[in-house]
């Protein structure tokens, strides 16, 4: 069978229950459902499904109102959405890139945390926004760092994401027996807390806890509002189809009472920023609004910079009860999940969206330095690969 459309976006992606087997099988479907309205057709598939010689990729399609297993050709655009869980799966995705190297990447991926702190502190406007950030070296600067803040430190992985494997490390005063208290996230984003009775034993099972990943440091910042609740605002920036950066849209993400984070995939949920900050802010709320706008224009062409091209870049940022903000972590695989939980369609929309105006935008400027020609998208049913 085959379709002609202007150019081919194929979407990289990791594995979750269901059919078919995809992680987020809504953007995906959403991406693949408007894909015609912008002359492309969407696969998307997992890294496995690339043959080694990159010449074909078993994947799926959206066709009818349903999934449809696909056999294709390699596409013109390759959007990499997967997040890796293990180092099996970081190679399985490092070699179907390799095999695909002929494939315009639709972006360039961030590096880990302290690199992209690294990055933003050479900027005076940008290091305004960035906590203190240090290496976790061992348990001596650990502790140090620890005596010198009655609130404690906020460590966490390099390559961490959802909030996974985050520890909230504290010192109790003297009077309290000099002992250390822990709140923190397993590996599946359970909470846990501890408590040791000196400083020592509390040391070690952080460095055990850590092994041989890399993390950070940064202060334990009161990033709470008047509810007792953790928030964060996480403003998603993309590129549109001119290859513009432009502010898609912006959200509160509420953790539940006492959670360490309020990353959803901890159990948070979304509401619509202006409201949230206003009520918690009065009038300095706008205010506050126009320096995040601000600074999320800043930081992607900075990021470009050392990083290469980007496509769209998810920033969390925090903010203390004086109103100074913080940048947490910035991502260039973001969800968009927070404009539904808010209802924000327009942003819901324009998320879903962008990234295909953006790959319109790639083909039309890779096609400006040879000929024009249309696209011939060819795949087959999976029930006829094997007749074929």
């Amino acid at each position: 069978m085959t379709e002609t459309a202007m150019g081919f976006l194929g979407i990289m992606t990791g594995r979750r229950r269901g059919n078919p087997p995809i992680a987020e099988p809504e953007f995906c479907s959403q991406l693949c459902r408007v894909a015609p309205l912008y002359d492309l057709q969407v696969l998307i598939f997992h890294p496995e499904g690339v043959a080694r010689d990159g010449q074909s990729i078993r994947g799926y399609i959206w066709n009818d109102g349903q999934w449809q297993p696909t056999l294709a050709a390699p596409p013109d655009i390759l959007y990499n959405r997967c997040l890796y869980s293990s180092l099996q799966e970081k190679r399985s995705a490092a070699s179907a890139l390799a095999a695909l190297s002929r494939s315009l990447p639709w972006s360039r991926g961030l590096p880990d945390k302290w690199s992209v702190y690294e990055i933003l502190r050479r900027s005076r406007r940008a290091s305004a926004w960035l906590p203190e950030t240090r290496l976790y070296t061992g348990t001596g600067d650990l502790g140090t760092m620890l005596a010198e803040r009655e609130d404690g430190v906020f460590l966490k992985p390099r390559s961490g994401t959802h909030g996974k494997r985050t520890i909230h490390a504290k010192r109790l005063s003297n009077n309290e027996g000099g002992r250390i208290s822990l709140r923190g996230r397993d590996e599946a984003n359970v909470p846990f807390e501890k408590g040791f009775r000196t400083l020592d034993e509390g040391l070690g099972w952080i460095h055990d806890f850590i092994g041989p990943r890399r993390y950070i440091i940064q202060p334990y910042l009161h990033l709470t509002g008047s509810g007792g609740q953790p928030f964060d605002v996480r403003v998603l920036m993309q590129k549109n189809g001119r290859g513009v950066w432009t502010l898609t849209g912006m959200a509160v993400r509420l953790g539940s009472r006492g959670s360490l984070t309020s990353n959803l995939h901890g159990g948070g949920t979304a509401v619509p920023a202006q409201p949230f900050l206003l009520a918690e802010y009065g009038k300095t709320g706008i205010e506050l609004m126009e320096e995040l706008a601000a600074a999320s224009a800043l930081l992607p062409p900075l990021l470009e910079e050392s990083c290469g091209r980007l496509g769209e870049l998810g920033l969390d940022f925090g903010i203390d009860e004086g109103g100074r903000i913080y940048l947490l972590e910035a991502n260039s695989k973001p969800g968009r999940t927070v404009f539904r939980l808010t209802g924000d369609r327009r942003a819901a929309k324009l998320a879903a969206e962008n990234p295909l105006r953006y790959a319109r935008h790639l083909l039309l400027n890779s096609a400006a330095n040879r000929k024009p020609s249309t696209r011939q998208f060819r795949y087959k049913r999976e029930n006829d690969i094997n007749g074929s």
